[in-house]
């Protein structure tokens, strides 16, 4: 605590001596009784101190306390004075992560608090991924006469990191049901359920699958052929290339960020639901992730490999989203940046639309991102592409996906806005992009972030959890 004593009535001490002095010396005994009004003040500021008065105590909270990124945050100062001596004026200011954005309210406060009343100061920040730790408050308590002073940081009781992550170990909703997931039917014959075709009776041929029917009608002897069901593996890949690294807006998560918080959700998800499923991400340097990247550029983790290798790929796409990408060029060969980086206002993507990131297959070329994604596929992988869509290359992936068999679902989070005319362009050209891809076979959920997450993710679930 730092304690601090002001002369601040100086003045009257001489103006009393003064008039004193006058009085004296004219034998004047008006003079004396107006030397009274700033003996007065002396009297008063020298009498003023906080002796005995403590700092009040501060308990912080968080609404919500885990928060998605991009949600705004009620931060809650409950200041309480303890002690047994009014506090007539009490400056404080909490110590807010410079990471945060305050959006609304004020983190300072002015108060005057009796013995044993409390006071509520309140404030709103905008949560961005990661673990956002708050210092100790400060606090200012002064006389009313401003003459004694106390300064000092009190320990916050409450709520002090404020925690903008999901744990790929916790699943962020009830676990869905494991009947038949993680499979996906094929236009072959063969094993399965739904009825495909019927052909001659084989020897060796199971006697559960001749048409009986048949046989008692016309004596052939026939095999019936169901729809092949193959085992299904799910690919997710996070979009975290320079381009996606837009936002709507100063101090909110942009794209890639969203993405990746996204991502891990829906892995999440996957994982709990038993269907096998593999992360990757695009747009990544070596020193983004722990131990370096494969020769290809492409982080290829399964959810064989454990939750914490998963978390090392998501931790990437978050270092990712928060470098500037305007002189970034990725390992992976992913596009050249645009003005649209990190921090750039979405307005920027609307006026690089018209250049591809990569050409389509029917030309006969394909960028070398999606040659080495397509390198990595298995003939029997669907492909969930988490991006916020702000380029072509998404709908290059797609065709190159639908050419080869492969479906593919795009988690698309909206980060244009629409709160000038360049974001409103913006999301034109997105929704522009998102209905192309539809075009080419490939299911599109578009997550607006003023909604929750779960709404776009039921959806998407239900898109890949429907090919069981």
């Amino acid at each position: 605590m730092t304690r601090e004593r002001t002369s601040r009535w100086k003045g009257g001490l001489a103006g009393t001596l003064l008039l004193t002095t006058l009085g004296l010396l004219y034998a004047e005994p008006r003079l004396f009784v107006v030397a009274v009004v700033p003996i007065a003040y002396v009297a008063y500021g020298a009498l003023s101190s906080l002796s005995g008065a403590a700092a009040p105590s501060v308990e912080r909270s968080f609404d919500p306390a885990s928060p998605p990124p991009g949600a705004e945050v009620e931060v809650t100062l409950r200041v309480r004075n303890d002690g047994d001596s009014a506090l007539a004026d009490v400056r404080l200011v909490d110590d807010v992560p410079d990471e945060l954005r305050v959006v609304s309210g004020s983190p300072r406060a002015a108060l005057a608090l009796r013995p044993g009343e409390e006071a509520t100061v309140s404030y709103s920040v905008v949560a961005t991924r990661g673990d956002h730790a708050f210092g100790d408050p400060a606090i200012r308590v002064r006389t009313v006469s401003a003459e004694d002073c106390a300064t000092t940081a009190v320990s916050a009781d409450g709520d002090t990191t404020l925690s903008c992550s999901l744990a790929v170990a916790d699943p962020p909703f009830a676990r869905a049901s494991p009947r038949r997931v993680g499979t996906h039917t094929t236009d072959s014959g063969g094993d399965g359920i739904e009825f495909h075709s019927t052909r001659e009776y084989r020897p060796g041929d199971s006697l559960s699958r001749i048409d009986w029917r048949r046989f008692a009608k016309t004596g052939d002897l026939t095999t019936v052929r169901f729809r092949e069901e193959r085992a299904a593996r799910t690919v997710v890949v996070v979009d975290a290339r320079p381009v996606a690294r837009a936002t709507a807006r100063a101090g909110y998560p942009n794209g890639a960020e969203l993405s990746a918080y996204a991502g891990e959700r829906l892995y999440d998800a996957l994982t709990a639901a038993n269907v096998a499923t593999t992360v990757t991400a695009l747009g990544l340097r070596d020193d983004d992730f722990e131990g370096g990247l494969p020769p290809d550029g492409l982080p290829w983790v399964g959810s064989d490999s454990g939750v914490a290798d998963a978390r090392l790929v998501f931790s990437a796409v978050g270092r990712a989203a928060d470098r500037d990408g305007s002189n970034d060029v990725p390992t992976d060969g992913s596009a050249v940046p645009s003005p649209s980086a990190a921090g750039a206002s979405a307005d920027a993507p609307a006026a690089n639309s018209t250049r591809r990131a990569a050409t389509v297959p029917d030309g006969g070329r394909t960028d070398e991102t999606i040659r080495r994604l397509l390198t990595r596929l298995s003939a029997d992988s669907q492909v969930v592409l988490v991006s916020p869509v702000l380029d072509d290359w998404p709908e290059s992936l797609a065709r190159s996906l639908s050419v080869r068999g492969h479906e593919l679902t795009v988690l698309s989070p909206d980060v244009t806005g629409d709160d000038s005319p360049g974001r409103s362009v913006a999301g034109t050209h997105r929704a522009i992009r998102l209905w192309d891809l539809r075009a080419t076979g490939a299911t599109t959920v578009d997550w607006n972030v003023d909604d929750p997450l779960g709404i776009a993710l039921e959806r998407s679930l239900n898109t890949l959890l429907s090919h069981a």
